[in-house]
């Protein structure tokens, strides 16, 4: 692991005698380990405190050359191992760098606390510079998608409002918190020594229980259900998830499937039907637990013209379990698309399983032996048809990206890994076998290209601390946009396999100018333009060499896929950055 050690530094730590001083001390209490940022004078009080007082070690400051990454690292890292991620961000001007991953958390309900700099409050203090970089309330750019914000100005405060924005930001619905240090305090001396507050006292929210009467509601229709299928969505991130959804899709013998970019039940469980298309029309009744957006499940429409959204006359019943509305915005449209719940369960999604898993005990299950037969059956056929799919396309050239995620897989099953990233539209369900929850970190949230550099090193930090290897594979868009995270990994010794799924374009909207120009009358074949990323090519792998990575690439040919990938791997569980650059085919 590297370290950067300051010198002339004791060996132990001294009292505070700074404002900021105290932060540094509390950020070490609440074990934080580390604090990745981008430099910013608005915070130099608290850059010198976590060096000259704290030592840079617990917490330690991560480099990274774009506040944006610094986020998305501080994201990643939260995700996979379930704790706060803290990261520091540059007054006004970093603020807004990073307003994009602060909402990619936001909708991602991710526990982060931002620490900013502002001010100074004082104008007697504030020099040129402080009055383009500051404003009157700085927390104003990003209160619409945080949890919490506080704008602190005496010691004191500062200890006050970052323990109660860890506190906020762990309680569910969780998500990130903004505290913003003013300039002129954390470069004060103490006058008086300054208690840290109990955090013990301050602690997140316990988990909330369904309603007795609902719980009931929910039991009596699922017993009795023709057909029931159970989804689950981000409680995924929670490795417990997988024995609590296990057992109630076992009790109940139905069909089982992962929302959209996560994984809960194993892939090679009985039950597990995830990427059957036809498996929710067939549904009398969903239970869907810790769904963030049930329309887009229930209702996801085709894409093409836009128009008045039909509404849904039919359909299964619909199970809520979740926390609900709690996280609705007033001002984003994120999670307020309208869902007609027939039960809504407002829990926290592991303790309504279990509540559920009680209720249903001692109700008349006769079908369930019959259905699971009947669905076990299912996902087996399912399961050969998912990886005929693969075999089909297995020469194509361009390679397929199926056949990337295949060769992929391959490569590391037999390596303990974390898949912190994967490609999301051309992703073949049921070739990567996932063991359960916790073993993918899934997407954005908010839907920002330039998340999955920084997330990805954020989730590969996570694994190396936990003796695992951070995998990824991650779109040429995403990589160009927030590159530099790269060479924050290598900086801090942080091993990952990256494989880039390189199709040369801004694929997503492609299809999109093709359905337009189709709508008007007008010409696709130019739904190219503007969105190609070539002429000239991008030397991907000569890029990450540059930053201190082992790469290889651009591999084009098929039956030159699997060593490539061979040879990565082994680089990085030699402790490097290994990236391996492929050129696929756009689906």
């Amino acid at each position: 692991m590297s370290v950067e050690r300051p010198v002339g530094v004791p060996a132990e730590r001294g009292p505070a005698e700074w404002g900021s001083d105290v932060v540094v001390d509390l950020l070490h209490e609440l074990d934080v380990p580390y604090v990745p940022m981008n430099p910013g004078s608005s915070f130099r009080g608290l850059h010198d405190s976590l060096v000259n007082h704290g030592g840079n070690t617990d917490p330690q400051l991560l480099l990274c050359l774009h506040e944006e990454v610094a986020v998305a690292l501080a994201h990643g890292w939260a995700k996979a191992t379930g704790r706060l991620g803290v990261a520091a961000i540059h007054d006004l001007v970093g603020l807004q760098h990073a307003s994009m991953a602060v909402y990619d958390a936001f909708c991602d309900r991710t526990p982060l606390l931002l620490l900013g700099g502002s001010g100074p409050a004082d104008p007697a203090q504030r020099r040129p510079i402080d009055w383009i970089h500051s404003a009157t309330t700085q927390a104003q750019l990003v209160r619409d998608f945080t949890v919490w914000d506080a704008e602190p100005i005496t010691p004191a405060a500062f200890a006050a409002d970052v323990v109660r924005a860890r506190q906020r930001a762990l309680s569910a619905p969780q998500g990130p918190a903004y505290v913003s240090l003013d300039a002129g305090v954390q470069e004060a001396r103490l006058d008086a020594p300054v208690p840290l507050p109990d955090h013990t006292r301050h602690a997140p929210a316990p988990p909330i229980a369904a309603d007795p009467a609902s719980l009931a509601q929910a039991a009596e229709l699922l017993a009795g259900a023709r057909f029931p299928v159970v989804v689950a969505g981000r409680v995924g991130l929670d490795p417990r998830a997988t024995a609590a959804v296990a057992g109630l899709v076992e009790l109940l013998g139905c069909a089982y499937r992962d929302d959209r970019n996560t994984v809960v039940l194993p892939t090679r469980h009985p039950q597990n039907c995830t990427g059957d298309a036809a498996l929710l029309r067939e549904a009398d009744v969903v239970l869907a637990i810790d769904v963030v957006d049930l329309n887009a499940l229930l209702h996801r429409p085709d894409r093409g013209p836009r128009g008045t959204a039909p509404v849904a006359t039919d359909g299964p019943v619909v199970i809520d379990l979740s926390h609900g509305d709690l996280a609705q915005p007033s001002w984003t449209n994120a999670f307020g698309s309208p869902v007609a719940r027939d039960v809504q369960l407002l829990a926290d999604p592991l303790t309504g399983v279990a509540q559920l898993v009680e209720a249903l005990q001692g109700r008349d299950l006769a079908a369930a032996d019959e259905r699971r037969a009947t669905v076990t059956a299912r996902a087996q056929q399912l399961r050969a048809a998912q990886l005929e799919a693969v075999r089909a396309r297995w020469d194509d050239r361009p390679i397929s990206p199926a056949r990337l995620v295949a060769e992929t897989w391959a490569a590391v099953r037999d390596v303990d890994h974390l898949l912190c990233l994967r490609n999301t539209r051309t992703w073949p369900e049921g070739v990567w076998e996932f063991p359960g929850a916790g073993s993918y970190l899934g997407h954005s949230g908010g839907g920002g290209v330039g998340y999955g550099p920084g997330a990805l090193v954020g989730g590969a930090l996570a694994a190396r601390d936990r003796g695992q290897l951070g995998v990824g594979i991650i779109g040429d868009g995403d990589l160009l946009m927030a590159s530099s995270a790269l060479w924050t990994a290598v900086h801090y010794g942080i091993p990952a396999l990256v494989v880039v799924n390189d199709n040369s374009s801004f694929y997503n909207d492609e299809p999109h100018q093709a359905e337009v120009a189709r709508h008007r009358g007008r010409p696709e074949q130019n739904s190219w333009i503007g969105m190609r990323i070539s002429d000239p090519p991008v030397d991907l792998a000569g890029l990450a060499v540059s930053y201190g990575c082992w790469a290889e690439g651009p591999v084009t040919e098929p039956e030159e896929l699997a060593p490539a990938l061979g040879r990565a791997l082994k680089e990085a569980l030699s402790g490097a950055v290994a990236v391996v650059h492929v050129k696929v085919a756009p689906r």
